[in-house]
This record gives C-alpha cells, sequence and structure tokens, in this order.
C-alpha cells in the first residue's frame, strides 16, 4: 500500500468513525517509516475536517452522533501516535489549553474541539470539567500556550468566563483566549474581549488565523 492509498483509506476511517481500522490504519504507516506528524497532517486532518463539515452542513444526514464517532477513530489514531508526536514536537501547530468552566460538567462539545485540535496538529491540554479558574491561569502560567479555550453550556457560568478574561489581563498572560458552549454566542465574547467559535471546525479555523497574526 502506497502513502497515497493509506492517507485515503485513514482519512475515510475518520469521517466514517471506524476506530478500529483508524488505528491499524495507523500502525500500517508508521511502519512503513510515515511519520507521525504526515500521519496527523495528511491522514486525520481532511478526515476530521470532513466530517466537521458534514455536520455543520447536514450534509448525508450527518448528526452530532457521527461527529462524536469521528472524534473517537481520531481519539484511536493518536493513542497509537501519540509517543511519536511527542518527539516530533516541535512541529506542533500551536499549544492549546481547554476546559469547562467551575459548575459546569458537560464533555461532548469539548471532546469534539480536541478532537479537531487534535487533528489539526495542536498540542492540547485538557483540564477536564468544572475547572476553578485559577487552574486555567497556573496551567497557562507552566505551559505557555498560545490560547486557553474556557467554555460553557450553561448560563448561570458566564460569569465565570467574564472573571478569567479579566485575571489573564490582569496577570499580563501573553495568551490569545477564546470562548465557546451552547451559552455563549459572538455578542457575549465581543463583550468580554474574547474570540468566539460556533463550534469545533470553526475554532480550529480561528485558532490557525489568530497563530498566523502573531
Amino acid at each position: 500500500m502506497s502513502e497515497e492509498e493509506i492517507f485515503e483509506k485513514l482519512n475515510q476511517a475518520l469521517t466514517e468513525g471506524d476506530d478500529l481500522l483508524a488505528a491499524d490504519l495507523a500502525k500500517q504507516a508508521l511502519k512503513m517509516g510515515i511519520s507521525a506528524i504526515d500521519i496527523l497532517n495528511k491522514g486525520c486532518t481532511p478526515g476530521m475536517m470532513k466530517a466537521g463539515e458534514m455536520y455543520a452542513s447536514g450534509l448525508g444526514g450527518a448528526s452530532l452522533t457521527d461527529l462524536l464517532m469521528a472524534g473517537e477513530a481520531m481519539q484511536a489514531v493518536l493513542t497509537v501516535i501519540r509517543p511519536h508526536l511527542k518527539a516530533e514536537k516541535s512541529e506542533m501547530a500551536g499549544k492549546l489549553i481547554i476546559g469547562m468552566v467551575e459548575g459546569d460538567l458537560h464533555t461532548i462539545g469539548k471532546s469534539v474541539v480536541i478532537s479537531m485540535f487534535e487533528s489539526a496538529g495542536w498540542d492540547v491540554i485538557d483540564l477536564g470539567e468544572d475547572v476553578p479558574l485559577n487552574k486555567f491561569i497556573e496551567t497557562a502560567k507552566q505551559q505557555n500556550p498560545d490560547i486557553i479555550g474556557a467554555a460553557s453550556a450553561i448560563t448561570g457560568c458566564l460569569d465565570k468566563l467574564k472573571t478569567l478574561k479579566e485575571i489573564i489581563d490582569k496577570e499580563k498572560i501573553p495568551v490569545k483566549y477564546m470562548v465557546g458552549g451552547w451559552a455563549t454566542g459572538p455578542e457575549f465574547a465581543k463583550s468580554i474581549g474574547a474570540y468566539f467559535a460556533r463550534d469545533a471546525l470553526a475554532a480550529v479555523q480561528l485558532a490557525t488565523e489568530l497563530m498566523e497574526e502573531a
């Protein structure tokens, strides 16, 4: 099997959410001497982007379940190639710290965002759910990320997103701040001086643009 064929099959496995096939193809690619970065950029990113576009447009009746399955296939590939990615870390697209703010235990949306960023070659630090604001700040000071992504699906937690931005500014942390989640929106983000992305695909595209501006 040629590199082009294995990348094509891997992209298809991700789009179709076939985690077992995706992991097997990733192993085959490594044995062929293909770098982990190339597996990510050429074998995963197009497939995840297509899955995201299909979900966003409803193409072929794609649902959130389909997107989550694609995310699971992506995670299966990452499990295989992650040790190799660490050795090639200098080539990563950027570093993102992400988490659901304190009081919010939702996981689905964040999991999809993480998969999309990792498929695009980002080093992602997942703080999890119900994250205290000081944990975002402490981690940022230790890890020096390019972007902090905080989200909430609960309107009652929007004040936490605002407060986090205020702390970032007060502590003069040199980072871009993105917000997301069902409870947020472009107007809210603008009101607190943050960037907003409507979904995982848009978040990756925005993050890429922000990195190009830096």
